[in-house]
């Protein structure tokens, strides 16, 4: 039997959290049901600047595929925006690579771990692409938070502008659904035998989070959620919902009409790590 690949982009700030770099680690090391067709650099604003996190979030990049001896992607690595759609921000090399792979492509997946702004940006530039994209998305919360502060919802104008262009769309809340994956540094140092990526992870994990060691100290690495999806859908339980509108302070607004999006509710962390563990 010819096994199906999907197609797929990662849109990540990987510089953003440690939990980006154990999110691509997963994807390459699930290739065997993922054809990795570019990872594309999303903007964030944690440090002092755009461009600087999206320079670190490349470098970083490279620096995984060089642990994981998958250095021949590095020419599938691209730089996204440097600012949010919302600062009349327009164009760049990843919003042109991902109408380039879509349009030659059947399907593509693309498995958005930070904020949309690329994606959000190569529909509205080129909105055949609608029909043969399909958009796993990490973002906001779950709706009874009635809050969507956060980083992946830093740029509203990208996430209106994806709510709004019916492109086939998954989204994955942070608090409710992500945040189950939970995990400590005891049980990722059990885990991870010391390869060079494994360390790498870890090191950085530890830079980051500096009282990790401490009773009590849990730690979420909610951008595996969006890669596992793409693994194993059976590992998560959706819903088909009339797509929300989204108000201009982030929040959601629920409608009866609307085209249909699917809104992940649960996902089995047991197994999600248990497979991330076992590829690792």
């Amino acid at each position: 039997m010819i096994k199906l690949m999907k197609k797929v982009i990662l849109d990540t700030d990987m510089a953003n959290q440690v939990d980006d770099q154990f999110a691509l680690t997963y994807l390459l090391n699930s290739l065997d049901v993922i054809e990795l067709e570019a990872i594309t650099i999303a903007p964030f604003s944690k440090l002092n600047t755009i461009e600087e996190g999206t320079e670190l979030s490349y470098e970083i990049t490279l620096k995984i595929l060089e642990l994981m001896n998958k250095s021949k992607y590095q020419n599938k690595v691209f730089k996204g925006a440097t600012n949010y759609i919302d600062n009349n921000y327009k164009t760049n090399m990843a919003v042109e690579k991902i109408i380039d792979i879509c349009l030659k492509n059947k399907e593509t997946t693309i498995i958005a771990i930070g904020a949309i702004t690329n994606v959000a940006l190569a529909i509205a530039l080129e909105p055949k692409i609608v029909d043969k994209l399909n958009v796993v998305w990490l973002g906001g919360n779950e709706i009874t938070f009635n809050d969507n502060s956060g980083t992946n919802f830093k740029d509203i104008r990208a996430v209106k502008m994806i709510f709004e262009s019916n492109v086939k769309l998954t989204v994955i809340p942070c608090k409710n659904v992500a945040s189950n994956l939970i995990t400590t540094i005891y049980e990722l140092e059990h885990y991870m035998k010391r390869t060079s990526i494994n360390t790498f992870l870890l090191d950085n994990l530890i830079k980051c989070d500096k009282n990790i060691y401490e009773k009590g100290v849990r730690k979420v690495l909610w951008d595996l959620s969006a890669v596992a999806y793409i693994i194993n859908e059976s590992w998560f339980t959706g819903e088909e919902i009339s797509c929300y509108n989204i108000l201009d302070d982030g929040s959601y607004e629920v409608t009866q009409n609307n085209h249909k999006v699917t809104f992940i509710k649960s996902l089995d962390r047991d197994k999600i790590f248990d497979n991330f563990f076992s590829k690792l």
